[in-house]
């Protein structure tokens, strides 16, 4: 029966689009594990980060000299520095950013300031581009399959409803997970801006009068 043959037709389109709703799956599982770590500190660690020393006469990078890492505290940095011969050194480029710092054995507990609002938008736009990133690992997923749909249509290996029903599943799933990663950085733009900075946002970036 036509009933029948439909349901056939949506099964082989399955196989199809079966594999590219995995590697969306995957893709949005990847990215909301690589956004947890862009937070509104990033902002104050880029400045830091940018810290030229001269050891020796030569100048050494901020890596090369120190461990930077971030607290659960978004105004405070630390500073593992390697050898403790070189914390005066740091600590006159942290006097020169306007920085105040504890010294603590090893470490360097920098208190930073709350970014500013284009700080923040600094932060927003590499977050931006990591959805970027994964909302192309979206259409590759689709493509790939709705390529291989048609190939062996020309092939003569599927009839073309399975193919046109592959292509249909496809765009359903391109647009659910699609639709999952802008809400997932949505949520992540608000937490790095804060409510009053968020609304900024939405009224000059988004032109959103909410």
């Amino acid at each position: 029966s036509i009933t029948k043959f439909r349901l056939g037709e949506l099964t082989m389109a399955e196989q199809y689009s079966m594999q590219a709703e995995n590697l969306m799956k995957s893709a949005v599982e990847e990215y909301s594990e690589v956004i947890k770590d862009v937070k509104a500190t990033d902002a104050n660690l880029t400045i830091i980060r940018n810290i030229r020393v001269n050891i020796q006469g030569k100048p050494r990078r901020l890596v090369d000299v120190a461990d930077l890492k971030k607290t659960d505290d978004v105004h405070k940095l630390q500073l593992l520095v390697f050898n403790t011969d070189h914390i005066e050194l740091l600590t006159e480029q942290l006097d020169e950013n306007g920085f105040a710092y504890e010294i603590d054995g090893q470490f360097i507990n920098i208190t930073v300031p709350d970014p500013s609002y284009k700080q923040l938008m600094e932060v927003v736009d590499d977050l931006n581009r990591k959805k970027n990133s994964a909302m192309g690992r979206l259409t590759k997923a689709k493509s790939e399959a709705t390529t291989r749909a048609r190939t062996a249509v020309e092939n003569e290996f599927i009839a073309q409803g399975v193919a046109s029903a592959a292509s249909r599943k496809c765009e359903e799933y391109y647009e659910n997970y699609g639709s999952q990663i802008s809400d997932l950085t949505m949520e992540k733009i608000e937490s790095i801006l804060g409510k009053e900075y968020f609304e900024k946002y939405k009224t000059e970036e988004l032109d959103l009068n909410i």
